[in-house]
């Protein structure tokens, strides 16, 4: 796979998860873990039929290194299980989704901090703007205060970060290492939810819970994964801002949640930090060809 394929695939599950925010906010029965066992094991069972479909087995995925197997379990469960957990508790799901869709921010800092990539001039400036946005979403009446939902939602974001930025540095493992991410995360949750949670789920929750594991949290994922591992690091953290910005709009008009002053300016910070993102990968292109032209 090239490099461009990879990060093609990367923006694809950026607009697929997009429409994770709406899909969960809009379940307000479900247990938290209880929903992301639904989820999980639903986007299990369609990456399994996938693996099945053409034609491979099941041995190489019992034989996962460890350390790709606790990284991604870490991202997946990490991320989706506290995104709910951040509802759950009370939060505001435009709030919510910001703060827990800043991963890009963390994946920045992370590769830069850890000699993933290259971050340029503009890739710096991009994080800070990003970062800002960040704080925004955080102040009250003037001064910061994070609020559990909210901190929640930053942790959520992290783990992700760190799987994303990390997943080069660890044994590739299987093509289909994704299906040993989503249901290890599946029984851990289905633990949980059976030992410490109780509660029904309403058929229209269901239904809507495992549309979220076969799409954005199933095949979404499978993409960014060949996409994190074969595309362009900083190019999709780039892209990546773009999803707070779709997904927060989505919750807005579909589920009527008012965005106030500081999410406005916070989405306006974030569509900043793309545009210096994208102008970053172009001066790195230029920068490329001139290079080759003198060879």
């Amino acid at each position: 796979m090239t490099k461009a394929q990879g990060t093609t695939l990367g923006v694809v599950a950026i607009a697929c998860w997009s429409f994770y925010g709406v899909l969960l906010a809009s379940n307000a029965v479900t247990p938290p873990f209880r929903s992301m066992a639904i989820v999980f094991t639903f986007a299990a069972a369609v990456l399994f039929l996938r693996r099945l479909a053409k034609g491979h087995g099941v041995r190489d995925l019992l034989r996962i290194p460890l350390s790709t197997l606790a990284l991604g379990v870490l991202g997946l469960f990490g991320s989706n299980c506290l995104y709910v957990v951040a509802l759950s508790l009370g939060g505001e799901p435009v709030t919510v989704n910001i703060a827990s869709l800043s991963w890009p921010v963390f994946m920045v800092a992370l590769i830069a901090a850890f000699g993933i990539g290259r971050p340029g001039l503009w890739d710096v400036t991009a994080m800070i703007i990003g970062f800002s946005g960040v704080v925004l979403i955080s102040l009250k009446e003037g001064h910061i205060e994070l609020d559990w939902p909210i901190c929640v939602g930053l942790v959520g974001a992290l783990c992700w970060a760190i799987y994303s930025g990390f997943r080069t540095r660890v044994p590739a493992g299987p093509p289909d290492a994704m299906i040993a991410f989503v249901g290890t995360s599946a029984l851990i949750c289905w633990i949980i939810t059976l030992g410490f949670e109780q509660g029904e789920v309403p058929w229209n929750e269901f239904i809507r819970l495992a549309a979220v594991g076969l799409i954005p949290v199933g095949l979404a994922n499978l993409a960014w994964d060949l996409g994190a591992r074969h595309g362009d690091p900083i190019l999709l953290a780039g892209f990546s801002f773009a999803e707070p910005v779709i997904s927060t709009a989505l919750i807005a008009l579909i589920l009527t949640h008012p965005i106030g002053p500081m999410d406005i300016a916070a989405l306006v910070l974030v569509c900043a930090a793309i545009c210096l993102s994208v102008a970053g990968e172009r001066q790195r292109r230029l920068a490329r060809q001139r290079q080759l032209a003198q060879h």
